[in-house]
């Protein structure tokens, strides 16, 4: 039985947040009528984290943890369960509770009118976060920076929380490990190969209430900044 979604949820130490997201995921799998799986990628985490991603199993017969023996970054994470997805569609998103569940409907509904990418955003005329005003305004510019030079009109580039056609993942080739160059990375090469239905929708994104963020913005921008130019000059 072909799935319709695989939804990548990388993991470190987020045992104070995994269950509640889980049981929400189903509960949103349910209401919208979805044969799906959530794919826990876990990078070998102290707390707990995968053995009561495998409870979740036990309890929902459709979680499967991945458990990573290498911590190289979090979108080295995201590509490894991107490749492990059997969905015709793939939704990741952050683990820590800071994503909206009920979202993924949306970008199901959109996908399944004919995008190839849907990205869930916080800066699309509807979307809000509560990061600080510092924080927002060098992401804003970031973000605005990459559109502009790729000529792909979204506004976030960066967030993890996105939805494609499983078939992407094996057309493009990412070399970007961390998190928000990763996930830019996998947007401008989707573009390159062809898939240029490419759309967002608004999101309310909330900084997490239990753990500790594993995302460094300081050490993000150059990456990021460097990669976005690379692949827009030569594919690569």
């Amino acid at each position: 039985m072909i799935l319709d979604v695989s939804v990548i949820l990388p993991t470190l130490n987020e045992a104070q947040n995994i269950e509640s997201l889980v049981d929400s995921l189903e509960r949103v799998l349910k209401k919208g009528k979805l044969r799906g799986e959530l794919i826990i990628v876990d990078d070998e985490s102290e707390d707990g984290t995968a053995a009561l991603s495998r409870k979740l199993n036990a309890k929902y017969g459709n979680v499967k943890t991945l458990v990573r023996k290498v911590r190289d970054g979090a979108g080295a994470a995201h590509l490894h369960g991107y490749r492990n997805a059997t969905g015709r569609m793939v939704v990741s998103m952050e683990a820590d509770n800071s994503c909206d569940p009920e979202d993924l409907l949306k970008i199901v509904e959109k996908i399944n009118a004919g995008y190839d990418l849907v990205v869930a955003s916080r800066y699309a005329k509807g979307g809000s976060t509560n990061k600080s005003a510092a924080n927002m305004l060098i992401s804003r510019l970031g973000n605005r920076f990459i559109s502009v030079i790729s000529g792909v009109r979204i506004s976030d580039f960066t967030i993890a929380y996105r939805g494609f056609r499983r078939e992407i993942v094996d057309k493009v080739d990412c070399k970007e490990k961390d998190g928000n160059p990763f996930l830019m990375e996998f947007i401008l090469k989707a573009n390159k190969a062809g898939y240029r239905r490419i759309t967002e929708i608004p999101t309310v994104y909330r900084e997490r209430e239990f753990g500790v963020s594993k995302n460094k913005l300081i050490k993000a921008i150059p990456r990021t900044f460097f990669a976005a130019v690379r692949i827009t000059l030569t594919g690569a």
